[in-house]
């Protein structure tokens, strides 16, 4: 099987570093705290309250000085105001897969709930410009054009949910002390959550949210961990997410103003517009991470006898427990030896005919012989002391690559098999 030729190319193989891991965040090490600036265009109309079977004592009101008053409506301009506090201890997930000899980090599947679910209570301000109008019961003036602020109860925040949106790609430095690596990435999320004002429930968003980690990585004890700090100020406009709906018969009482003193009833017909957003972000988080129990190919291979290229694959289970692993080649020539090898690391280095997957040091399989359908197969024994499959434990991930005799293939008679990667889970 040309195992100089194999010491050779291992000899010059460089290594690689990746691994992927599942984190989660730790809820008692982490915090958020996001401070909010909402404003809620509310235009509409404004009507007393006065009803002549069901409330005939109620406020009239009417745009004409002098004369009669028949309750007539008239418009308003308003602005709902509030500023909610968000904090909490954050839960969540997500994937990291780290390369540090090439200095890469990539995140997917990242879904946080920033505050654990807790919902905030903030006090409303609604900033009201009328025209001028006056009323009957009570009887007053209210001159316009200026804006009042009028205190109208509290609001609240809930389900506040983070989703990634799109893979993100950042970057592993250095950190001067070993196995502990800076981290620098934004991860593309969409943020939701559900607004309550006025009684008017709604659902927010989802809308795009860059979120920023800066931070670092740490390799060095049996779980990894992730310690992050996001603090950022960020402006954004939420289109209206149920546009033309208008919040009906909403009771508004009124100071009097000419004279001071008494309350005039109104009722509103509001039309929320676009959702003005200011967030004032401040998160520390930590997460610890796992070896994602994955199984991926990588490399490739080259023409051989019997098909365009050779295929390694896993079956079964990369769970140690079940006890249910195997090797499987596909498209390589019938009848002819070939062994599983297995490694730690990765290369790319011509070898034989074909490439060399796998970097050093490597440890190979038993002979397998490939079937008439070109197929061959090694089932794995863990607990066989007698092979290097007994070195793998939960946790470590190992690549496998099937080398095999190609006797009128090629000038130097053997080929190989793409590769493939896998972690291992208890």
């Amino acid at each position: 099987m040309h195992f100089r030729a194999l010491a050779a190319a291992l000899a010059l193989a460089p290594t690689a570093a990746a691994q992927t891991f599942d984190f989660s965040l730790d809820s008692l090490a982490s915090t958020t705290l996001i401070n909010l600036d909402v404003s809620l265009p509310l235009p509409g109309t404004a009507i007393g309250n006065y009803d002549a079977a069901t409330n005939p004592t109620g406020t009239i009101t009417c745009t004409n000085v002098f004369g009669v008053c028949n309750n007539t409506s008239f418009p308003i301009n308003s602005t709902l105001l509030t500023e909610p506090q968000l904090a909490g201890q954050p839960g969540g997930l997500f994937r990291a897969s780290v390369d540090t000899s090439a200095g890469t980090i990539a995140i997917t599947g990242l879904a946080v709930s920033p505050t654990g679910r807790q919902a905030s209570t903030s006090d409303l301000t609604l900033e009201l410009n009328y025209p001028t109008f006056r009323t009957r019961q009570p009887n007053s003036v209210f001159p316009g054009g200026f804006t009042l602020p009028l205190p109208l109860g509290q609001s609240t925040i809930d389900n506040v949910l983070l989703v990634q949106s799109a893979p993100a790609a950042g970057t592993l430095t250095a950190s001067g002390t070993p196995d502990l690596w800076n981290v620098n990435i934004v991860v593309p999320t969409s943020l939701s959550l559900d607004l309550d004002l006025l009684g008017n429930a709604q659902s927010v968003g989802p809308v795009p949210f860059a979120l920023p980690l800066v931070g670092t990585l740490d390799l060095a004890g049996s779980r990894p961990r992730l310690v992050v700090t996001v603090d950022q100020s960020v402006n954004q406009t939420i289109p209206n997410p149920q546009p033309g709906t208008v919040i009906e018969d909403v009771a508004f009482p009124i100071p009097t103003v000419l004279p001071t003193g008494g309350t005039a009833n109104l009722v509103l017909d509001l039309i929320p517009g676009d959702l003005t957003v200011g967030l004032l972000t401040d998160l520390d988080w930590s997460a610890s991470g796992t070896p994602a129990c994955t199984i991926a190919s990588y490399c490739s291979s080259t023409p051989n006898t019997f098909s365009s290229g050779g295929q390694c694959s896993a079956a079964g289970s990369s769970s140690l427990g079940l006890g249910a692993f195997a090797l499987t080649a596909n498209g390589v020539p019938p009848g002819h030896a070939g062994r599983f090898y297995m490694s730690r690391t990765q290369s790319f280095l011509p070898f034989g005919d074909g490439n060399l997957c796998l970097g050093a040091p490597v440890r190979r399989l038993p002979v397998t012989y490939a079937g008439p359908q070109g197929n061959a197969a090694y089932a794995v024994n863990f607990e066989d002391p007698t092979q290097p499959t007994s070195l793998i434990r939960a946790g470590d991930t190992w690549n496998f690559q099937f080398i095999f005799r190609d006797p009128i293939g090629g000038p130097l008679t053997f080929n190989t098999t793409d590769a493939v990667s896998v972690t291992f889970c208890p």
